[in-house]
Protein backbone atom coordinates (compact mmCIF):
# COMPACT_ATOMS: atom_id res chain seq x y z
CA UNK A 1 0.00 0.00 0.00
CA UNK A 2 2.79 2.51 0.94
CA UNK A 3 4.15 1.91 -2.33
CA UNK A 4 1.27 2.78 -4.02
CA UNK A 5 0.47 5.67 -2.35
CA UNK A 6 4.23 6.75 -3.23
CA UNK A 7 3.49 6.52 -6.87
CA UNK A 8 0.45 7.89 -6.68
CA UNK A 9 1.94 11.36 -5.32
CA UNK A 10 4.71 10.89 -8.18
CA UNK A 11 2.06 10.84 -10.56
CA UNK A 12 0.50 14.15 -8.79
CA UNK A 13 3.58 16.08 -8.64
CA UNK A 14 4.35 14.97 -12.45
CA UNK A 15 1.00 16.47 -13.74
CA UNK A 16 1.30 19.35 -11.39
CA UNK A 17 4.70 20.30 -12.42
CA UNK A 18 3.32 19.59 -15.92
CA UNK A 19 0.27 22.23 -15.58
CA UNK A 20 2.47 24.56 -14.30
CA UNK A 21 4.72 24.20 -16.83
CA UNK A 22 1.78 24.84 -19.26
CA UNK A 23 0.39 28.38 -17.72
CA UNK A 24 4.00 29.45 -17.68
CA UNK A 25 4.48 29.09 -21.79
CA UNK A 26 1.27 30.52 -21.79
CA UNK A 27 1.85 33.44 -19.63
CA UNK A 28 5.57 33.91 -21.65
CA UNK A 29 3.62 33.66 -25.32
CA UNK A 30 0.85 36.22 -24.53
CA UNK A 31 3.82 38.68 -23.12
CA UNK A 32 5.23 38.40 -26.39
CA UNK A 33 1.77 39.17 -28.06
CA UNK A 34 1.91 41.83 -25.87
CA UNK A 35 5.06 43.20 -26.75
CA UNK A 36 4.35 42.80 -30.03
CA UNK A 37 1.15 44.22 -30.33
CA UNK A 38 2.30 47.71 -28.60
CA UNK A 39 5.45 47.86 -30.83
CA UNK A 40 2.61 47.74 -34.13
CA UNK A 41 1.02 50.18 -32.25
CA UNK A 42 3.76 52.90 -32.08
CA UNK A 43 5.00 52.10 -35.18
CA UNK A 44 1.55 52.73 -36.75
CA UNK A 45 1.47 56.20 -34.42
CA UNK A 46 4.84 56.87 -35.88
CA UNK A 47 3.79 56.61 -39.26
CA UNK A 48 0.70 58.52 -38.73
CA UNK A 49 2.89 61.43 -37.41
CA UNK A 50 5.23 61.44 -40.51
CA UNK A 51 2.59 61.86 -42.67
CA UNK A 52 0.84 64.57 -40.96
CA UNK A 53 4.36 66.33 -40.83
CA UNK A 54 4.40 66.15 -44.25
CA UNK A 55 0.86 66.89 -45.28
CA UNK A 56 1.78 70.13 -43.02
CA UNK A 57 4.67 71.12 -44.94
CA UNK A 58 2.99 70.47 -48.34
CA UNK A 59 0.09 72.66 -46.64
CA UNK A 60 2.79 75.25 -45.67
CA UNK A 61 4.98 75.54 -49.00
CA UNK A 62 1.46 76.08 -51.13
CA UNK A 63 0.53 79.01 -49.06
CA UNK A 64 4.33 80.09 -48.79
CA UNK A 65 6.64 81.86 -51.01
CA UNK A 66 10.29 82.30 -50.15
CA UNK A 67 12.12 84.97 -51.92
CA UNK A 68 16.11 85.13 -52.38
CA UNK A 69 18.22 88.02 -52.80
CA UNK A 70 21.61 89.53 -52.44
CA UNK A 71 22.46 93.21 -51.04
CA UNK A 72 25.42 95.25 -51.86
CA UNK A 73 27.85 93.62 -49.74
CA UNK A 74 26.85 90.20 -50.92
CA UNK A 75 24.76 88.93 -48.07
CA UNK A 76 22.19 86.48 -49.03
CA UNK A 77 18.50 87.60 -47.81
CA UNK A 78 15.51 85.25 -47.94
CA UNK A 79 12.36 86.31 -47.65
CA UNK A 80 9.41 84.10 -46.67
CA UNK A 81 5.75 84.70 -46.14
CA UNK A 82 3.30 82.37 -45.19
CA UNK A 83 -0.68 82.84 -45.40
CA UNK A 84 -2.34 81.85 -42.16
CA UNK A 85 -6.05 82.42 -42.36
CA UNK A 86 -6.76 85.81 -43.63
CA UNK A 87 -3.25 87.07 -42.68
CA UNK A 88 0.16 86.53 -43.86
CA UNK A 89 3.41 85.96 -41.78
CA UNK A 90 6.72 87.36 -43.58
CA UNK A 91 9.83 86.24 -41.87
CA UNK A 92 13.27 87.32 -43.23
CA UNK A 93 16.57 85.81 -43.12
CA UNK A 94 19.88 87.41 -43.68
CA UNK A 95 23.32 85.26 -44.31
CA UNK A 96 26.54 86.09 -44.70
CA UNK A 97 28.35 84.94 -46.93
CA UNK A 98 32.05 85.22 -46.11
CA UNK A 99 34.67 85.33 -49.79
CA UNK A 100 37.79 84.61 -49.16
CA UNK A 101 40.42 87.27 -50.65
CA UNK A 102 42.12 86.38 -53.55
CA UNK A 103 45.94 85.42 -52.54
CA UNK A 104 48.30 88.73 -52.88
CA UNK A 105 49.70 89.42 -56.60
CA UNK A 106 52.98 89.93 -55.47
CA UNK A 107 54.29 86.51 -56.76
CA UNK A 108 51.12 84.84 -57.03
CA UNK A 109 51.71 81.64 -59.10
CA UNK A 110 50.91 81.14 -62.75
CA UNK A 111 51.00 78.12 -64.70
CA UNK A 112 52.33 79.24 -68.36
CA UNK A 113 50.62 76.43 -69.94
CA UNK A 114 47.57 77.65 -69.05
CA UNK A 115 48.31 81.25 -70.45
CA UNK A 116 47.83 82.29 -74.23
CA UNK A 117 51.28 84.43 -74.52
CA UNK A 118 49.66 86.63 -77.30
CA UNK A 119 47.52 88.42 -74.67
CA UNK A 120 50.34 89.15 -72.13
CA UNK A 121 51.47 93.32 -71.06
CA UNK A 122 54.23 94.14 -69.01
CA UNK A 123 53.64 97.59 -67.22
CA UNK A 124 56.54 98.90 -65.20
CA UNK A 125 55.83 101.09 -62.27
CA UNK A 126 59.01 103.02 -61.49
CA UNK A 127 57.83 104.69 -58.31
CA UNK A 128 56.68 101.55 -56.73
CA UNK A 129 59.48 99.19 -57.61
CA UNK A 130 57.16 96.71 -59.64
CA UNK A 131 56.73 94.71 -63.08
CA UNK A 132 52.98 93.53 -63.09
CA UNK A 133 51.87 91.09 -65.61
CA UNK A 134 48.54 91.81 -67.36
CA UNK A 135 46.58 89.16 -69.34
CA UNK A 136 43.21 89.82 -70.72
CA UNK A 137 42.87 93.52 -68.70
CA UNK A 138 43.75 91.97 -65.15
CA UNK A 139 46.67 92.00 -63.14
CA UNK A 140 47.77 87.96 -63.01
CA UNK A 141 51.33 88.47 -60.83
CA UNK A 142 53.73 91.09 -60.06
CA UNK A 143 57.31 91.06 -59.40
CA UNK A 144 59.75 93.50 -57.40
CA UNK A 145 62.20 95.32 -59.81
CA UNK A 146 64.85 97.96 -59.17
CA UNK A 147 66.39 100.06 -61.70
CA UNK A 148 69.11 102.75 -62.23
CA UNK A 149 70.27 105.67 -59.57
CA UNK A 150 68.31 108.27 -61.55
CA UNK A 151 65.40 105.85 -61.82
CA UNK A 152 62.59 108.80 -61.52
CA UNK A 153 63.64 110.63 -64.11
CA UNK A 154 63.07 110.25 -68.06
CA UNK A 155 66.24 108.62 -69.93
CA UNK A 156 67.76 111.17 -71.77
CA UNK A 157 70.73 110.15 -73.37
CA UNK A 158 73.61 106.85 -72.92
CA UNK A 159 75.54 106.83 -69.96
CA UNK A 160 72.99 108.91 -67.95
CA UNK A 161 71.47 105.87 -66.17
CA UNK A 162 68.01 106.65 -66.29
CA UNK A 163 65.40 104.02 -67.40
CA UNK A 164 63.39 105.40 -70.47
CA UNK A 165 59.61 105.55 -70.18
CA UNK A 166 57.17 104.49 -72.61
CA UNK A 167 55.99 101.83 -74.85
CA UNK A 168 58.32 99.18 -75.96
CA UNK A 169 57.96 95.73 -77.15
CA UNK A 170 60.32 93.29 -76.37
CA UNK A 171 62.37 92.02 -78.85
CA UNK A 172 64.72 88.59 -77.46
CA UNK A 173 64.72 86.74 -74.32
CA UNK A 174 67.90 85.21 -74.55
CA UNK A 175 70.36 83.15 -71.54
CA UNK A 176 72.47 85.42 -69.87
CA UNK A 177 76.11 84.64 -68.48
CA UNK A 178 75.34 87.16 -65.71
CA UNK A 179 72.12 88.21 -65.09
CA UNK A 180 70.19 84.55 -66.24
CA UNK A 181 68.03 85.81 -68.70
CA UNK A 182 68.16 88.96 -70.66
CA UNK A 183 64.48 90.35 -72.52
CA UNK A 184 65.74 93.41 -74.68
CA UNK A 185 63.42 95.74 -75.24
CA UNK A 186 63.40 97.84 -78.81
CA UNK A 187 64.38 101.33 -77.14
CA UNK A 188 65.37 103.11 -78.65
CA UNK A 189 62.19 103.25 -81.24
CA UNK A 190 60.89 105.70 -83.06
CA UNK A 191 59.26 107.94 -79.97
CA UNK A 192 62.42 107.69 -77.92
CA UNK A 193 64.40 109.41 -81.53
CA UNK A 194 61.87 111.96 -81.23
CA UNK A 195 61.85 112.78 -77.48
CA UNK A 196 65.93 112.61 -77.71
CA UNK A 197 66.22 115.07 -81.20
CA UNK A 198 64.00 117.18 -79.40
CA UNK A 199 65.96 117.44 -76.22
CA UNK A 200 68.63 118.54 -78.27
CA UNK A 201 66.88 121.57 -80.04
CA UNK A 202 66.31 122.92 -76.67
CA UNK A 203 69.81 122.04 -75.55
CA UNK A 204 68.71 120.08 -72.73
CA UNK A 205 71.52 117.50 -73.51
CA UNK A 206 74.60 117.55 -75.38
CA UNK A 207 74.52 118.04 -78.93
CA UNK A 208 77.53 115.43 -79.74
CA UNK A 209 75.37 113.16 -77.03
CA UNK A 210 74.31 109.51 -77.75
CA UNK A 211 70.72 107.96 -77.55
CA UNK A 212 72.15 104.68 -75.81
CA UNK A 213 70.68 101.26 -76.20
CA UNK A 214 70.75 97.82 -75.22
CA UNK A 215 67.79 98.50 -72.42
CA UNK A 216 66.15 95.41 -71.45
CA UNK A 217 64.98 93.09 -68.46
CA UNK A 218 67.30 90.78 -66.62
CA UNK A 219 67.97 89.59 -63.44
CA UNK A 220 70.99 89.67 -61.00
CA UNK A 221 74.17 88.29 -60.02
CA UNK A 222 74.23 85.24 -58.33
CA UNK A 223 72.66 85.28 -54.62
CA UNK A 224 72.20 89.05 -55.19
CA UNK A 225 68.41 88.78 -54.99
CA UNK A 226 68.84 91.05 -51.15
CA UNK A 227 69.78 93.77 -53.71
CA UNK A 228 66.33 93.58 -54.91
CA UNK A 229 64.51 93.41 -51.42
CA UNK A 230 66.34 96.45 -50.77
CA UNK A 231 65.28 98.24 -53.95
CA UNK A 232 68.82 99.05 -54.55
CA UNK A 233 68.89 101.02 -57.84
CA UNK A 234 72.08 99.59 -59.96
CA UNK A 235 71.73 99.02 -63.50
CA UNK A 236 72.42 101.57 -65.86
CA UNK A 237 68.88 101.92 -67.07
CA UNK A 238 67.54 98.45 -67.06
CA UNK A 239 64.69 96.73 -64.94
CA UNK A 240 66.47 94.05 -62.97
CA UNK A 241 64.69 91.45 -61.02
CA UNK A 242 65.60 88.13 -59.15
CA UNK A 243 66.53 85.21 -61.31
CA UNK A 244 64.16 83.18 -60.22
CA UNK A 245 61.38 85.39 -61.14
CA UNK A 246 63.12 86.74 -64.68
CA UNK A 247 62.96 82.63 -65.41
CA UNK A 248 59.00 83.04 -64.70
CA UNK A 249 58.67 86.19 -66.36
CA UNK A 250 60.43 84.57 -69.34
CA UNK A 251 58.06 81.98 -69.63
CA UNK A 252 54.99 84.37 -70.20
CA UNK A 253 56.40 86.82 -72.50
CA UNK A 254 56.72 86.36 -76.19
CA UNK A 255 59.23 88.56 -78.39
CA UNK A 256 58.27 90.82 -81.14
CA UNK A 257 54.55 90.17 -79.24
CA UNK A 258 54.67 91.34 -75.97
CA UNK A 259 54.64 94.97 -74.74
CA UNK A 260 56.11 96.99 -72.18
CA UNK A 261 54.90 99.96 -70.43
CA UNK A 262 57.19 102.20 -68.45
CA UNK A 263 55.54 104.43 -66.38
CA UNK A 264 56.85 106.38 -63.17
Amino acid sequence: MLRIYCIILVWFGLTANNAYAQTRQSDSMRNKQLSYNRLMQQQKQQEEQRKAQELAQAEAKKNSAVVVAYDSKGNKIETTQVKQGRHTLTTTTTTTIIIPPPPPILNRPVNPDTINTDSIALQVVKSKNRLQVWYKGKVITAYKCVFGPTFMQQKCMEGDRCTPEGSFTIQTCKDHHKWDKFMLLDYPNEESRRQFEENKRKGIIPAHANIGGLIGIHGIWFNGDNVIDLKHNWTDGCISLKNKDVEELAKLVKPGVTKVTIIR
